[in-house]
């Protein structure tokens, strides 16, 4: 099956649109004027001597990637049924939809084990009790 052109321009200018608002999603405007690019961007304050930021900002970056990789697995997971749904009965098509429909579920799994564990290891790291 091929895409429409106009189907796929007007997903992209949708997408572009849409961009600004997930960028500046959590930007912290409440931050003084005078408390630093991580402060404004990540939302992460310096703590003296504990390397605070610097795990906050890990955090923020592997969570974000995080999110980006789930994403991208429930747009698989759509286009594997949408793939399963237009086969029409043709076995090699059948078979290539279910199989993507398989990995993209098992992609969702791991990534939201990998959360947990994440969100574990930084409980234990920023609390230091294990």
């Amino acid at each position: 099956m091929k895409f429409n052109s106009s189907m796929v321009k007007a997903f992209a200018i949708v997408s572009l649109l849409a961009l600004p608002a997930v960028a500046f999603a959590q930007l912290n405007l409440n931050a003084p004027a005078n408390a630093g690019f991580f402060t404004n961007f990540f939302g992460c304050t310096a703590t003296a001597g504990t390397g605070g930021t610097t795990i906050c900002i890990l955090q923020k970056v592997l969570l974000f990637l995080l999110a980006i990789a789930f994403i991208v697995a429930v747009i698989f997971l759509v286009v594997g049924g949408f793939r399963y749904i237009v086969s029409q009965g043709n076995e090699d098509s059948l078979e290539k939809a279910k199989g993507t429909i398989t990995n993209a579920i098992i992609g969702i799994v791991v990534i939201v084990l990998a959360y947990i564990i994440l969100q574990l290891i930084f409980g234990v790291v920023q609390t230091g009790t294990a």
